[in-house]
C-alpha cells in the first residue's frame, strides 16, 4: 500500500476528533468517545465501498489493486471493531432528545451491526466457497445503509447540518453511492472490452484461454491482470486473472487458469470457442523495472503466468541477466516448459531453471544466493506463487543482503483470512502442552 493512502485514511478518521473534543469536554466523555467509535466505523466503510468500486485513480492513491484488496480487508475489520466497541460502550446522554424516528433508528443501527458482523465473519473464513462468499458479501452495502440510517436520525449531541454532522454524512452518502453504482449500475453499463473466445487449451490443470478483440482491445503491461467475465450461463461472474502473454500488435489476451475454485472447474468444463466475454482492467504494477542489473524471477506453480509475459517482453526491454526459477512437482509434461526453452534460447540474457521438487529439488535462499555469485544486493527478485513459500525465500534472502524494497512480489490469493488457522494451532498446542505439565506423572515399573 502506498503512503499516501494510509496517510489520507488516518486523516479521515482522526478528523472529526476536532468536533468531538469540544464535546468531550461538556458531555459525559465515554458517551461521546462511545459516538466518535461509531462515526469512525462509518468512515471506514465509506471509504471501502468506495475503494470497492476499482474506480481509475485508486491505484494511484493506494497501490496496487492485490494490496488494495488487502487494505479493503483490514479497514473492514477495523470498522468492525469501532463498530462493536460503539455498541458495548454506552453512548447515551442524559437529557438529550432524539427525532420521532430516533426509536426506529436504534432498532435498525442493531440490525446494521449484527448484520456486518456477521457478513465479516464470514469474509474472512476462507473455507466458504467464493460464490457463496461474494454473494454474501453484496449484502454489506445494505447493512451500511442501516447504519447510515441510525447515524442520521439517532439522537447525537450535534445535528446532521453542523460540520460534524455534514463530515460523517458524506462519507454515508459516498458508501451508499459506491454500493449502488456496484450493485445496480455498474453491471448494467457493461463497462470493459468487447471480447471472443478464439482457443480454449487444457494444460494439466490449467486452462489456457486466448481471447480476440470485438473492437479497440485492451493495453496491458506483462505482469498486470484483469477481470474476466463470460457472457454464459454461471460464468458470469467477474474474476481476475493474470495475463499470461505479453501485448500483442492485435491486442489478443491470454490468461491461464489453474483450477483452485467451482469458477475456474466450472470454466475448464464449460467455456467453448466463440463464447463471448468482457475485460475489465488492467491492474497491477507488477511489471519489471528497466537497468542493467540482475533481475531472479521466481514463478511457483500457476505463479509461472506474469513471467511468461515477461519472457516475451524480454528481449524489446532493457534489463541486465534474468535467471527465470520455475518450481514445480509434475511427473509429467511441464505445462509452458518448451515455450519457455524456446524463448531462452533466443535470448542471451534469459536463463531458465526448472525446480522439480518430485524430483527431490527444492528452491532455497542459499541456491539463490551461489548462483548470483555475490550480486544479490544488486538484484531485483520478482515472486509469485504460494504465501508461505514467498515469505520464507524473502526472509532468507534480506538476511543475505537484497535490499527489502528490491523483493517484488504479487497477492497470490486476493481473498485472504486473518490468521485464524494459526491462532487455532497455536491455542491447541499451547492447551496440550499446557495439560501435560498438570497431569500428574505415573511412575515407571523400575520405582
Amino acid at each position: 500500500m502506498r503512503l499516501i493512502g494510509f496517510i489520507l485514511v488516518f486523516i479521515a478518521s482522526t478528523l472529526p476528533l476536532l468536533w468531538y473534543w469540544p464535546l468531550l469536554l461538556s458531555s459525559d466523555p465515554i458517551a461521546i468517545f462511545s459516538q466518535y467509535l461509531g462515526s469512525t466505523a462509518l468512515i471506514l466503510m465509506g471509504i471501502n465501498q468506495f475503494i470497492a468500486t476499482r474506480m481509475p485513480g485508486l491505484e494511484f492513491v493506494f497501490g496496487p489493486l492485490d494490496r488494495v484488496y488487502v487494505l479493503h480487508k483490514w479497514l473492514g475489520i477495523t470498522a468492525m471493531v469501532c463498530l462493536g466497541l460503539h455498541d458495548i460502550i454506552d453512548a447515551e446522554i442524559d437529557g438529550l432528545r432524539g427525532g420521532p424516528l430516533s426509536g426506529i433508528a436504534e432498532d435498525i443501527g442493531e440490525v446494521g451491526l449484527y448484520g456486518l458482523l456477521i457478513l465479516t465473519i464470514a469474509s474472512v473464513i476462507t473455507f466458504i466457497p467464493y460464490h457463496l462468499w461474494k454473494w454474501s458479501h453484496r449484502l454489506i452495502g445494505i447493512f451500511f445503509f442501516f447504519g447510515a440510517f441510525h447515524f442520521f436520525f439517532i439522537e447525537k449531541p450535534f445535528s446532521n447540518l453542523e460540520p460534524l454532522g455534514l463530515y460523517v454524512s458524506s462519507f454515508c452518502l459516498i458508501g451508499i453511492l459506491s454500493y449502488l453504482w456496484m450493485a445496480v449500475l455498474r453491471p448494467v453499463a457493461r463497462l470493459g472490452h468487447a471480447y471472443k473466445v478464439a482457443s480454449v487449451r487444457h494444460l494439466g490443470d490449467l486452462t489456457e484461454v486466448i481471447l480476440h478483440p470485438q473492437g479497440q482491445g485492451l493495453r496491458h503491461e506483462p505482469g498486470q491482470f484483469a477481470f474476466l467475465s463470460v457472457n454464459a450461463v454461471g460464468l458470469s461472474e467477474e474474476h481476475p486473472f493474470t495475463l499470461s502473454a505479453a501485448q500483442t500488435q492485435d491486442r489478443a489476451l491470454r490468461f491461464s487458469i489453474k483450477e483452485l475454485g467451482d469458477y475456474s472447474r466450472r470454466l475448464r468444463r464449460e467455456l467453448k470457442v466463440g463464447m463471448s466475454a468482457r475485460i475489465t482492467g488492467p491492474y497491477g504494477h507488477f511489471t519489471m523495472p528497466k537497468g542493467s542489473g540482475p533481475q531472479v524471477w521466481i514463478g511457483a506453480g500457476v505463479g509461472i503466468t506474469p513471467f511468461l509475459a515477461f519472457t516475451e517482453s524480454v528481449k524489446t526491454r532493457e534489463s541486465g541477466h534474468v535467471k527465470l526459477y520455475y518450481c514445480v512437482r509434475e511427473r509429467g509434461d511441464i505445462p509452458y516448459a518448451r515455450e519457455l526453452e524456446e524463448i531462452a534460447m533466443k535470448a542471451d540474457n534469459l536463463e531458465l531453471i526448472i525446480i522439480n521438487s518430485n524430483e527431490g529439488v527444492r528452491l532455497s535462499a542459499e541456491r539463490i544466493v551461489d548462483d548470483l555469485s555475490g550480486r544479490l544486493s544488486q538484484a531485483h527478485v520478482f515472486f509469485c506463487g504460494p504465501v508461505e513459500m514467498r515469505k520464507g525465500l524473502k526472509r532468507k534472502l534480506v538476511l543475505e543482503g537484497l535490499p527489502v524494497g528490491r523483493f517484488h512480489f504479487e497477492e497470490f490469493e486476493m481473498r485472504t483470512g486473518v490468521g485464524l488457522k494459526r491462532l487455532a494451532i497455536w491455542l491447541w498446542n499451547y492447551g496440550a502442552q499446557a495439560y501435560e505439565k498438570r497431569r500428574p506423572k505415573q511412575a515407571s515399573p523400575a520405582e
